[in-house]
């Protein structure tokens, strides 16, 4: 055997005189062969250049050692922060990972899923479209018994794993703040209803009102598709209502920097007009002027607990887990009224 070229199990086997079957079960560390061996095989495979031959492992189980991942936008920060957690996660346990973009489209999500399976992938976490309101296509088939972990966005029937931000919480935390500065006039910028993490965010907001005795208004309101045009248009609408808010809270990165472009476009002062705060990871958000007031959902750590989540899964647990991050409270000027 050259220098550089990677040992086979029978390579191992044939040099320790021992089946290709005892090498196999101790690099995978299996009590039923003793440390000794599997300490001699371990050197054994580390002298030789022993490197694990995934592709015949996958031949044997139908299963390659990929992980899939499904988000709606693979190109904005925060998802793609997501996936940074579920790589440095997956490597961990051998694992690389494959990635589709829904665009925020339930179609190209069924496809997507489709496709996952026809690749044979370990696993699945997917982050639902904002038009996903049929889940039929993540749950097992007859034939395939792929597991699925939601991570940011979730089925609202709990029958998956999920990695969730802690959506009821942060909105209430954010909107007593708005209150804190005087603010009285509060508007939600949401996605669509649909999407629970926007139901659970506007529980909070709604929550923090009746908790100040200050009335929730209907026409503060705000529903927009998760793009920029829209979000921009529903702002407009919020300002042009008879009582403009004196605060908008929106819901996501993408609304939230659409609200911003359509106050600076109406000509209103940040925050001395109208205080503006909301959910996102973008470091950019202290490069702006004002800097933005936002929450932060550790992105990060939603992808990397999301894959541990799944690795349990695909290790043969059975144990549905809703697991919520905390997230993280980011005061700027955009929403400080007193100094």
């Amino acid at each position: 055997m050259t220098k550089n070229k990677h040992a086979s199990l029978k390579d191992i086997a044939a040099k320790l005189g021992i089946s290709i079957a005892t090498v196999s079960r101790a690099l995978k560390g299996n009590p039923s062969i003793s440390k000794a061996t599997r300490d001699i095989v371990m050197q054994a495979a580390e002298e030789m250049n022993y490197s694990k031959n995934f592709i015949a492992d996958s031949l044997r189980s139908g299963q390659l050692p990929l992980i899939g991942v499904i988000v709606p936008h693979a190109v904005t920060l925060f998802y793609s922060s997501v996936l940074d957690g579920i790589e440095h996660e997956a490597a961990k346990e051998g694992y690389a990972v494959i990635s589709m973009n829904s665009h925020e489209s339930y179609e190209e999500e069924c496809a997507n899923m489709t496709n996952m399976r026809k690749l044979h992938v370990a696993g699945v976490i997917a982050a639902v479209t904002q038009e996903t309101a049929d889940f039929r296509h993540f749950a097992p088939t007859a034939t395939d018994d792929t597991p699925v972990v939601f991570v940011a966005r979730e089925p609202p029937d709990n029958t998956h794993s999920a990695v969730v931000a802690d959506g009821v919480e942060a909105a209430h935390k954010a909107t007593t703040h708005l209150i804190s500065q005087g603010c009285r006039r509060i508007a939600i910028l949401c996605g669509p209803n649909r999407l629970k993490l926007v139901t659970d965010r506007k529980h909070g907001y709604i929550e923090a009102l009746h908790d100040n005795n200050i009335r929730v208004r209907p026409e503060y309101v705000a529903y927009a598709s998760i793009n920029t045009a829209d979000a921009i248009a529903a702002t407009e609408r919020l300002l042009a209502l008879p009582e403009r808010p004196d605060a908008i809270l929106a819901l996501n990165d993408t609304l939230l920097f659409g609200a911003m472009k359509a106050i600076k476009k109406a000509g209103l002062d940040i925050p001395r007009e109208v205080a503006l705060i909301g959910f996102s990871d973008v470091e950019y958000a202290e490069d702006v002027s004002p800097t933005l007031s936002t929450i932060e959902d550790q992105s990060r750590l939603m992808g990397e607990t999301a894959c541990r989540i799944l690795m349990s899964h695909i290790n043969g647990s059975a144990r549905t887990v809703r697991k919520i991050i905390p997230t993280i409270q980011k005061i700027r000027g955009s929403s400080l009224l007193k100094r």
